[in-house]
C-alpha cells in the first residue's frame, strides 16, 4: 500500500478547506466542510508540517530521515501511508 502511494506521488499540499493549528506538540485539525476534527502527534505532526509547503511524500519521507534515526524504508512505508490517508479524508490536495 505504501509503495503505491509513493509511486507518482507529486507535491502536496494542504487542503483549501483545512484550517489548523500546533497546540501543545500535536496538530488540531479541522475540515471546514465537514466540521470534522483530526489530531497528529510526533512524526505525523512533522510530516504535516512538511507538506505544507507543497512537498510530495518523498521529499517528506528523505526530511525525516535526515531528522530521525528509523530505517529509511519504514519512514518512506509510514509517510506514504500517511499521505494516503489523509488524501482519502480529503485533508491533503494536489499542490
Amino acid at each position: 500500500m505504501a509503495k503505491t502511494a509513493l509511486k507518482g506521488g507529486g507535491p502536496l499540499r494542504h487542503a483549501r478547506r483545512v484550517a489548523w493549528r500546533k497546540v501543545a506538540e500535536e496538530a488540531v485539525i479541522l475540515d471546514t466542510d465537514t466540521a470534522h476534527y483530526f489530531s497528529l502527534a510526533g512524526t505525523g505532526l512533522r510530516a504535516w508540517e512538511l507538506f505544507a509547503h507543497g512537498r510530495s511524500p518523498s521529499q517528506v519521507a528523505a526530511a525525516l530521515c535526515d531528522e530521525y534515526d528509523a530505517p529509511p524504508a519504514a519512514i518512506a512505508a509510514d509517510v506514504g501511508e500517511l499521505a494516503a490517508a489523509l488524501r482519502k479524508e480529503g485533508l491533503l490536495e494536489p499542490a
